[in-house]
């Protein structure tokens, strides 16, 4: 669950490698100062960490790993800690859904009217939240290549390959518009078994009729 006034940590530059240890470390039964002393965290500010651990939702209440630390400890770890940012950050995604490409001006300015200390705890939480951001991938679960830009800013879906089957026949087509654009259509026909001559004639002259335009 999402806090209202965001958590920080006062060592928000050993942020990232204690997120690498939790990656390439076992799950401990609790994350605790003890637990970070045998991870080369001994300084008296780091356990600052803990709790944006807990803010974000990688150990719960009492200080257990949730799945969610489990998950993070696979090789889509960037994208398991975008959804923890923005699950902890719920108030902050509630102002700008797009948090994580934001100005410093921007945020700071919600974590001021987030919180009532002064201007030290804010720039805490600024870099405390920078840092995550850091290391997080929040294109992961974006489409794959799905779409093209097209040449008006707008999108062009891909076009499949189209393989051509034993008895099949693939036409391409590839009109030209006038701002340039070019668009490439396959259309793939299946012929019956034992087609003569003119059941070939009868599929190409609809082509033409359906198809092709007319010259010009």
């Amino acid at each position: 669950m999402a806090n209202d006034e965001p958590t920080y940590t006062t060592v928000p530059g050993r942020l990232s490698p204690l997120l690498k240890k939790i990656r390439e470390t076992g799950i401990p039964a609790k994350a605790t100062s003890s637990w970070l002393k045998t991870m080369g965290f001994a300084g008296g500010n780091d356990t600052s960490m803990l709790r944006v651990l807990r803010y974000i939702g990688l150990i719960d209440a009492s200080s257990v790993p949730t799945p969610a630390w489990q998950e993070y400890r696979g090789n889509k770890h960037k994208a398991v800690l975008a959804r923890a940012i923005k699950t902890g950050y719920q108030s902050l995604y509630a102002v700008y859904p797009d948090a994580h490409t934001r100005s410093n001006e921007d945020l700071e300015h919600v974590f001021k009217t987030s919180t009532s200390s002064g201007k030290v705890v804010v720039d805490k939480m600024l870099a405390t939240f920078k840092a995550l951001v850091a290391e997080a991938d929040f294109t992961a679960d974006g489409g794959s290549g799905a779409s093209t830009p097209s040449a008006q800013g707008g999108e062009t879906p891909a076009v499949p390959q189209v393989e051509t089957p034993p008895n099949g026949a693939v036409v391409s087509r590839t009109p030209s518009t006038s701002n340039g654009l070019t668009v490439n259509i396959n259309v793939q026909l299946t012929l019956p078994e034992g087609a003569d001559e003119q059941t070939f004639e009868a599929f190409f002259k609809a082509m033409k009729t359906h198809l092709l335009p007319d010259p010009e």
